[in-house]
């Protein structure tokens, strides 16, 4: 394997299974029919992984034996006569740069969502979060709000739900701005709007939000801790900052994120998109096994690197949360599952700040 952004713990028995993985899918070849088997790895790992989380005793053997159970079906598979079937390959991804295929990646994803999961569900997410850490919100009837990388503007909506006067969400995809602009409109939502931004310049006014949200963006950009400084610059003084980044360390859930990110490098999204799609699974779940699988940059940061970047940009009353929804993997720590720590590293890093 060659992880580059984030090295994994696991060692030994377990090390060499995953590296036998990453060969066998190598080793299939460059079909589209290959591409299609390197695609359903990824659901197969993300399912037996948690079927092995599931267990009070080490995940390990489980893991080891997923393993090489699927390195045995991939070599057999690269030896199958329908192995070389072939179609001509899609150039939907071809020589576009990081930027852009990260705000395609996430666009077609987002575009896929039910109305009940781009709206209700996130709404619910962030209620809890916000309540079990104690989060104390400014006056939402008057707030304005930045959802600094949308996306397809869920989370931007969920504030609305929770009562926000106003709410501007930006983002680099066109894709999802397009998605958000037609969702919103379909919705007849008043006081929700959109624009085509990048979270990395940000050109908004210094001091003209009450509440800037960054939910798992700036991990998949070139400059986070530009990033960082913007989000803390457009933030009024007194005002909430909520940033959530990918941890480390991660556990083995990241650990089978990378070997997924391994198997499906050098895949077009598009493909990979449809492939995981046909196995029937709702769009949520689509996006949730390839959000971080597919995205061009995936960095993992400690919570110190975070909190003391938050504070170079002028932030103060910086605090990572450690609740979270009952499927958070923060929230298994904080309720002492057995291996939890070894299963999901430090739990997901979300901070809340003010300046």
């Amino acid at each position: 394997m060659n992880v580059n952004e984030a090295p994994t713990s696991w060692s030994g028995t377990l090390a060499l299974s995953a590296a036998n993985v990453a060969t066998r899918a190598r080793e299939l070849g460059t079909s589209q029919w290959a591409s299609t088997l390197r695609a359903w790895c990824v659901p197969y790992l993300f399912h037996c992984m948690e079927d092995a989380f599931k267990h009070t005793g080490d995940p390990a053997p489980d893991l080891t034996a997923l393993f090489d159970e699927l390195s045995e079906y991939l070599a057999a598979s690269a030896k199958s006569r329908i192995s070389g079937f072939s179609a001509p390959p899609s150039e939907r991804d071809a020589g576009m740069v990081v930027e852009e295929l990260t705000g395609e990646h996430y666009g077609r994803l987002f575009r896929e969502f039910s109305k009940e999961s781009f709206a209700a569900e996130p709404a619910g997410l962030l209620r809890e979060r916000l309540g079990r850490n104690d989060v104390q919100l400014p006056n939402l009837a008057t707030a304005r709000v930045l959802d600094a990388g949308c996306g397809g503007g869920r989370y931007s909506v969920a504030w609305h739900l929770l009562g926000a006067r106003e709410v501007l969400g930006v983002d680099l995809s066109e894709t999802g701005i397009a998605d958000a602009r037609a969702r919103a409109e379909a919705m007849k939502l008043t006081g929700v709007t959109f624009e085509h931004h990048d979270v990395i310049e940000l050109p908004l006014p210094e001091a003209s939000f009450d509440i800037v949200f960054s939910n798992g963006v700036l991990h998949h950009t070139r400059d986070w801790k530009r990033g960082v400084h913007n989000l803390v610059r457009v933030l009024k003084p007194n005002g909430l900052g909520w940033l959530y980044m990918i941890e480390n360390p991660g556990g083995y859930f990241w650990d089978v994120v990378e070997l997924g990110r391994e198997i499906m490098k050098h895949e077009q999204h598009e493909h990979a998109r449809v492939a995981v799609a046909l196995l029937g699974l709702p769009a949520n779940r689509v996006f949730y096994m390839l959000d971080h699988v597919m995205a061009p940059i995936n960095l993992r940061l400690t919570a110190k690197q975070i909190s003391d970047e938050l504070a170079a940009a002028g932030a103060r009353e910086i605090r990572r949360i450690h609740r979270g929804t009952d499927f958070d993997r923060v929230e298994r720590i904080h309720h002492g599952e057995p291996f939890a720590v070894d299963k999901y590293g430090a739990g997901e890093h979300r901070f809340v700040f003010s300046r």
